[in-house]
C-alpha cells in the first residue's frame, strides 16, 4: 500500500458521507417538493377548471336565449368571437351549443359537430356531449396528449328554462408550463440544498475526522517504513483523542519490541557467525586431514612416490578402458640391492630408495606414473608409449640411474648404483592387468639373469622366472 493511498481512502469518506447527506436530502426533499407541486399543480388546474367554467357560464345566458328565439346566426356570431386568442392562461379554442335534444345549433366553426380535441378522436367528444346534455350541472374532463393539455367543459343554458348545453374545449398549455415551471423551480432550490448542505457535512467532517485520519494513515504508513519514532501527541478530549492516545502507546510498545529484537538478532546473529567461523575452521582441518590421509593412503612415505595401492588402481582404471590405446608397463629394480643395506644399512638403503625415485620421477612425462611396487622395486606406467618409445625411455632410465652419482649424496663409497628394467606393452605384449605384470615380472628376470644394469622386453620364450637380490 503505497503512502498516498490510505489519505485518499479517508477523503472519500467524507465524500460518500456527504453524498450521502445530499442523496438523503435530495430524496426527502425531492419528495415533500413533489407532494406541494401536486398541490400548487392542483390549485391552478382548479383554477384553470373554474376560469373556464365561468367563461361558459357568461356565455350560457345569451346562448339560451338565441336558443328560445331560434336566432342561431347571431349566437354563431357571439361563440365565434367568444374564441379569438387573448392573453389568458385558459384559452378557449372552440364551443358549440346543443339544444335539448343533443343536436348542435350554434357553433364557433362553421361546422355543426361536437368540438375536436386536437389529439383525440371525435368519439371522445361525442361521448361527452352525450352525458352532458342530460346532466343538469356543469362536467368537465381533463384531456392529455403528449405535450398538449385541453380542458372539456359543460354548462346547461338556461333562462328560466333550461334551452340546451354550451360544450367548450380550452387550451391549458400555459397552465402546465406554470406547473412545470414551478417543479423545475422547486427541484433547483432542493438541489442547491443539498448541495450546501453536503459541502458543509464534507468540510466539518473533513475537519472533524478525514484529516485527523489522514494523519493517522500518513503515521501508520511512516512506522511501517521504520520511522519507529513517529507519534501524533493529540490533545483532544473526544474518541479521537484516545484512539490517538493508544497508537502513541502501541507504537511506543512496537519500538520498545523492535529494538530488543533487533538486539536479541544481532547477539544471535554474531554467535552464529562465531560458531560459522569455528565451523569453517575445523571444515578446513578436516579437509586438510582428509587431503593428507588420500595422500598417506596413495604415496609411499618413504620415496614420496605412488605407492603399490595407487598403482593398482591406476593400472585397473587404464586397463579396463577398454579402448585399446597403446601403453606400456616397466619393471625396474636396483641391482644387488641387499648388499647396499648389509654393508651400510638400512638408512643407507632409504636414502638410495628415495634417489633412485627421484631420478626416475624426474626422468617421465608429466602423464607418466611411476610408483614403488615393493622392497627395491618400481614400476612405471608409459600413456599412449608403443614399443619403440617404450624401449627408449626404459634405456634412458637405466642410463641416467648408472651415471647418478650416489656417493656424493651419501658421503660413503657405495659404488655405482645400477637399476634392471623389463618392459611388455599392451596390447602386444599382453591384454589384462595381472597378464602384463607377469610378463613385466618376467622381462624383468630376464634382464638380471642377463646381466643386470639393461632393459628387457617380453616375449614369448620367456617362460621362467628367477629372482635374484
Amino acid at each position: 500500500m503505497s503512502n498516498d493511498r490510505l489519505p485518499r481512502r479517508s477523503r472519500r469518506l467524507g465524500t460518500r458521507l456527504a453524498a450521502v447527506v445530499a442523496l438523503t436530502l435530495v430524496v426527502v426533499g425531492g419528495g415533500v417538493a413533489m407532494v406541494a407541486v401536486s398541490q400548487t399543480a392542483r390549485a391552478y388546474r382548479d383554477e384553470s377548471l373554474q376560469r373556464a367554467a365561468a367563461m361558459l357560464a357568461m356565455l350560457a345566458g345569451p346562448a339560451a336565449l338565441a336558443v328560445a328565439e331560434s336566432t342561431f346566426d347571431k349566437l354563431d356570431g357571439y361563440l365565434a368571437e367568444a374564441v379569438r386568442p387573448g392573453d389568458q392562461d385558459v384559452q378557449l379554442v372552440a364551443v358549440v351549443t346543443f339544444d335539448s335534444a343533443g343536436r348542435a345549433v350554434a357553433a364557433s366553426t362553421d361546422a355543426l359537430v361536437p368540438p375536436v380535441v386536437p389529439g383525440h378522436d371525435a368519439a371522445t367528444s361525442q361521448d361527452f356531449v352525450d352525458y352532458a346534455v342530460r346532466s343538469r350541472h356543469p362536467m368537465w374532463r381533463r384531456l392529455v396528449a403528449g405535450k398538449t393539455a385541453h380542458l372539456l367543459v359543460s354548462v346547461p343554458a338556461v333562462s328560466g328554462l333550461r334551452w340546451g348545453t354550451l360544450v367548450g374545449v380550452f387550451d391549458t398549455a400555459m397552465v402546465e408550463q406554470r406547473v412545470e415551471r414551478t417543479l423545475r423551480s422547486v427541484l433547483a432550490v432542493v438541489c442547491a440544498a443539498a448541495g450546501l448542505l453536503a459541502a458543509v457535512t464534507y468540510a466539518a467532517f473533513a475537519r472533524m475526522a478525514v484529516r485527523p485520519m489522514q494523519e493517522l494513515a500518513r503515521a501508520a504508513e511512516a512506522i511501517r517504513h521504520g520511522a519507529r519514532g513517529q507519534r501524533l501527541h493529540w490533545q483532544r478530549g473526544d474518541e479521537l483523542g484516545l484512539m490517538a492516545a493508544s497508537f502513541d502507546h502501541m507504537a511506543a510498545e512496537v519500538e520498545r519490541f523492535t529494538t530488543n529484537l533487533e538486539q536479541q538478532v544481532a547477539e544471535r546473529s554474531a554467535e552464529v557467525e562465531a560458531r560459522n567461523h569455528d565451523l569453517r575452521v575445523v571444515n578446513a582441518q578436516l579437509r586438510m586431514a582428509n587431503a593428507e590421509l588420500d595422500r598417506l593412503a596413495h604415496v609411499d612415505p618413504l620415496t614420496a612416490v605412488g605407492n603399490r595401492r595407487s598403482f593398482d588402481q591406476l593400472i585397473a582404471q587404464v586397463a579396463g578402458a577398454g579402448d585399446g590405446r597403446t601403453w606400456a608397463l616397466l619393471m625396474c629394480d636396483i641391482d644387488h640391492f641387499k648388499r647396499v643395506n648389509d654393508t651400510y644399512g638400512h638408512q643407507m638403503g632409504d636414502l638410495v630408495l628415495r634417489e633412485v625415485a627421484r631420478v626416475l620421477h624426474g626422468e617421465l612425462r608429466g602423464n607418466d606414473h611411476v610408483a614403488r611396487f615393493g622392497g627395491e622395486e618400481f614400476v612405471v606406467l608409459l600413456d599412449g608409449a608403443g614399443p619403440d618409445t617404450a624401449l627408449d625411455v626404459a634405456r634412458r632410465l637405466v642410463q641416467v640411474v648408472a651415471h647418478h652419482d650416489f656417493e656424493a649424496l651419501a658421503g660413503v663409497p657405495l659404488g655405482r648404483i645400477t637399476v634392471s628394467i623389463g618392459v611388455a606393452v599392451h596390447p602386444l605384449d599382453g591384454l589384462g592387468a595381472d597378464q602384463l605384470l607377469e610378463h613385466t615380472d618376467m622381462a624383468l628376470y630376464a634382464a638380471k639373469s642377463g646381466g643386470r644394469n639393461r632393459v628387457e622386453r617380453w616375449r614369448p620364450e620367456l617362460r621362467c622366472r628367477g629372482a635374484e637380490g
